[in-house]
């Protein structure tokens, strides 16, 4: 079994570890995905997710940002229509993404409102037009994935991952929950292990894997291809690693110190790329990197009040002195 960890898993043509980073709004952006490459050379990261009318016609320069050490760097699309599908498409492969993943796992109201995301699975005719149309306009370019729940008001993962391979999508991520459970109903394992048999592409489980032990009983339950790692990478890139130095039988950890300096790297790449702005984005991930600094909540509470880089970079400057 110790192998199996360190083996690699292929999507049509690519191929890449059995463990990647989920695509989480606001959080996965090219700053995060810089920092996680600084532990995780060769795992699969995933942008964050954008609506294809947004990708067809951005004038946003940070829509398609990231740094070549990113790669390989997978974009994660919804959709409600197919209007904006073939722009999308191409936009994405002219930014040589290695692969398109479409969202129909978010929960989200507003999302879910315009009948993207998890509401998708509820829609079986225009989910099949979707990636129909989405499978036309790759022309088998790069990999084609999706992500999915357990279903929407129901459980309908196997129905849907069936109609998947029968239209040639190459591999699902899964996060066992319906779209009502949000982030914390109980994982449903067993809709899990019946996707894993109902096909022949590579199944990814995404929900609650923050630590070595954890993946070891989700793959014994379920008999899964790999493993998506996301809310434990919340201010804190090394992850990935950690997990992988535990699978080879060895133990990571990681200084105080070194935390706090990842994150006044982590403020430096947001105002690189956003301007001012970027303390803002900062600040969510900001509690993580100092969970383990004396006195962490005192010190929580003043630098999410700070508002300008210059004060919270002299904040993180003082903090890494005393440690």
């Amino acid at each position: 079994m110790s192998s199996f960890w360190h083996e690699t898993i292929s999507f049509g043509s690519l191929k890449v570890p059995r463990v990647m980073a989920a695509p989480l709004d606001g959080i996965t952006d090219s700053p995060l995905r810089q920092l996680i490459r600084r532990y995780s050379k060769t795992e699969l990261l995933f942008t964050e997710m954008r609506h294809i009318a947004c990708v067809a016609n951005s004038r946003v320069p940070t829509l398609f940002a990231y740094e070549n050490c990113e790669q390989p760097l997978a974009y994660q699309i919804s959709a409600n229509n197919t209007r904006w599908l073939a722009e999308a498409v191409e936009a994405i492969v002219k930014h040589n993404f290695v692969m398109l993943n479409l969202n129909m796992g978010c929960p989200a109201p507003q999302v879910i409102r315009s009948g993207s995301g998890s509401a998708l699975m509820n829609n079986i005719p225009l989910y099949k037009e979707i990636v129909t149309e989405l499978q036309k306009a790759l022309n088998g370019r790069i990999p084609f994935t999706l992500k999915i729940r357990a279903g929407f008001k129901k459980s309908n993962a196997v129905e849907i991952a069936q109609i998947a391979q029968d239209l040639g999508v190459e591999g699902l991520v899964i996060h066992p929950r319906l779209q009502t459970g949000g982030f914390t109903a109980p994982l449903d394992y067993e809709i899990v292990a019946a996707v894993k048999k109902a096909v022949t592409m590579p199944v990814i489980f995404s929900g609650n894997i923050n630590n070595y032990g954890r993946m070891v009983k989700v793959h014994e339950r379920t008999g899964v291809d790999g493993f998506m790692i996301g809310r434990a990478l919340w201010g804190c890139p090394w992850k990935m690693h950690e997990i992988m130095e535990e699978a080879a039988g060895r133990t990571f950890t990681i200084p105080i110190a070194e935390m706090v300096r990842i994150a006044r790297i982590h403020l430096d790449l947001n105002i690189a790329l956003y301007g001012p702005r970027g303390v803002n984005p900062f600040k969510k991930q900001l509690p993580q990197y100092i969970r383990g600094v004396d006195g962490a909540s005192q010190l929580r509470s003043h630098l999410v009040r700070l508002q300008t880089a210059e004060e919270m970079a002299a904040a993180l400057d003082n903090i890494l002195i005393s440690c």
